[in-house]
C-alpha cells in the first residue's frame, strides 16, 4: 500500500459500511478494498430489500450502493438509508445525474480508482454537503 492509500485509510479505520452491488465480482472488490482500509463491513447485500433490511438491523455509518440493482434502481434504497442517517456513495456505470439523488452524499461513475472511492468516503464523513465525482 502507497502513503496516499494509508493517508486515506488512516481517516476510515473502524467505520462501519454497508456493501450493496449486484455484481459479485465487483462486491467482492469493493469489500476487498473497504476492509484494507481498516473499515468494519456490516453487511453486504445484492438487491435494494436486502440493502434496507441489513441497514435496519445494524445501520452502518456510510452505504456504497450501486444505482442499478437488477432490474431496480436504488432511489428508493438511497433514501431510506439517508433517513437511517447513512451517508450514502452511489456508484454506476452509466453517467445519472438527478435530483432523487439529492440524499447520496457523492455519485461515482464506474470504472473508478479505489483512491477515488475511498476519497469520496472520507468527504462523506466530513460533510453534509452533496459532492458530486464523475
Amino acid at each position: 500500500m502507497d502513503g496516499s492509500f494509508n493517508a486515506t485509510a488512516s481517516r476510515l479505520r473502524g467505520r462501519s459500511v454497508l456493501i450493496v452491488e449486484d455484481s459479485g465480482i465487483v462486491a467482492q472488490a469493493v469489500e476487498t478494498l473497504l476492509q484494507d482500509a481498516g473499515m468494519v463491513i456490516a453487511g453486504t447485500a445484492s438487491t435494494a430489500i436486502d440493502g434496507e433490511r441489513l441497514a435496519r438491523g445494524r445501520v452502518p455509518q456510510l452505504a456504497v450502493v450501486d444505482f442499478q440493482l437488477g432490474n431496480d434502481v436504488a432511489f428508493d434504497l438511497v433514501d431510506h438509508l439517508h433517513d437511517l442517517g447513512v451517508r450514502v456513495i452511489v456508484v454506476s456505470g452509466l453517467p445519472i445525474c438527478s435530483p432523487r439523488l439529492a440524499n447520496a452524499a457523492a455519485v461515482l461513475q464506474k470504472p473508478f480508482t479505489g483512491q477515488e472511492l475511498l476519497g469520496a468516503l472520507v468527504c462523506a464523513t466530513r460533510s453534509r454537503l452533496t459532492a458530486a465525482y464523475q
